[in-house]
């Protein structure tokens, strides 16, 4: 899902790169900076299929969501699942 506007997302993961030049987003792998929001991650295709079924039937006119955003997370999988290491209030 894309936040909109997704300039300030943009904006802010640019100048955390700038700022932290040696750790660009997504370790690099991308040419480009696309703000999101991650509701699944499967490694399998049948499975990331149903899971997409599934969340059509449940989110069915609860689309768009309308939520402004007061924190950021900084979070990382060094110890090899996602923690939280940080939040970051916005104004």
């Amino acid at each position: 899902m894309i936040p909109e506007p997704d300039e300030p997302f943009r904006l802010l993961t640019l100048r955390i790169w700038d700022a932290y030049p040696e750790t660009p987003p997504y370790g690099g792998r991308y040419s480009s900076v696309a703000p999101h929001l991650t509701v699944a991650q499967l490694a399998d295709e049948r499975q990331a299929e149903q899971m997409a079924v599934e969340f059509a039937r449940a989110s069915r006119g609860q689309l768009p969501i309308h939520a402004m955003a007061t924190e950021i997370a900084l979070m990382d999988t060094l110890t090899g699942s996602w923690q939280v290491r940080a939040t970051f209030a916005l104004r």
